[in-house]
């Protein structure tokens, strides 16, 4: 992925708790370097898998949202804080990673994804995570990416429950391959009414899904392709669904 940048002494440096593990080394990192990840959706969820991706050193990271904070995110958009509320998500998520690690370029699109403009933003990158809380995000995200042959990370939060997966990979299903018809009865999501989320649930989602980018980056060979994993923080589990593959949802 990307060009072949080695690292420097600083980055050596920097990164040495993850450089010593078995399945990354100075190879690894460097592929981390040399990666693009583009995140769609700032909220509880895409706010976390940020920090973690900023600070395990992803060369390239854009970010797209266009909403602003307000106070009713607090409780589990733990990024922001009260002297954010009225100002651009975007604007301060720069802010914070910008102060986190300079070694990572960050990209800010202050942006709405549409049907018009999806293809010309997830260019240039690798991996499209998918963040937001809207089936019809869920769907352009995952249509673009098979048009575009990027990988896509998916992440759904509901109530209790955490869904983490890994579509369009080496052949693997799509996001369509589990949605259902209408979107409505599928695996993909959990079934609620009006949304809610204790505050601690983005976080642990956001760490399994940042997760996912290390190890598809990395080579890790057990990435969620094929198999949608389930947070439950009500029973302490977790739980996991196999997707298979539909080659009509790729024509």
């Amino acid at each position: 992925m990307g060009n072949d940048n080695s690292l420097t002494e600083l980055e050596k440096k920097r990164y040495r708790q993850q450089i010593i593990l078995p399945g990354i080394g100075e190879s690894g990192q460097e592929k981390l370097k040399n990666a693009r990840v583009l995140l769609v959706g700032l909220g509880g969820l895409g706010s976390q898998v940020l920090q973690y991706l900023t600070a395990m050193g992803i060369g390239t990271i854009g970010f797209l949202d266009y909403d602003i904070i307000e106070e009713v995110n607090l409780s589990h958009q733990v990024f922001y804080g009260m002297k954010d509320i009225g100002k651009l998500k975007a604007v301060i998520t720069r802010e914070r990673l910008s102060g986190m690690n300079p070694l990572v370029r960050l990209k800010m699109l202050n942006v709405q994804l549409t049907t018009e403009n999806a293809a010309s933003l997830v260019k240039g990158y690798d991996i499209v995570i998918d963040a937001t809380n809207r089936k019809e995000s869920h769907y352009l995200i995952n249509d673009v990416c098979i048009e575009n042959e990027k990988i896509m990370v998916y992440g759904c939060i509901c109530n209790l429950e955490g869904r983490i997966s890994v579509f369009n990979y080496k052949n693997g299903p799509s996001f369509r391959c589990c949605a259902g018809s209408d979107g409505e009865d599928g695996k993909c999501e959990p079934v609620h009414g009006r949304k809610g989320m204790p505050g601690v649930l983005p976080g642990l989602t956001g760490s399994y899904l940042a997760n996912e980018v290390l190890g598809i980056i990395t080579g890790n060979p057990d990435v969620l392709s094929g198999r949608i994993m389930i947070i439950d923080i009500l029973e302490y589990n977790n739980r996991f669904i196999n997707v298979t593959r539909d080659p009509l949802n790729f024509k």
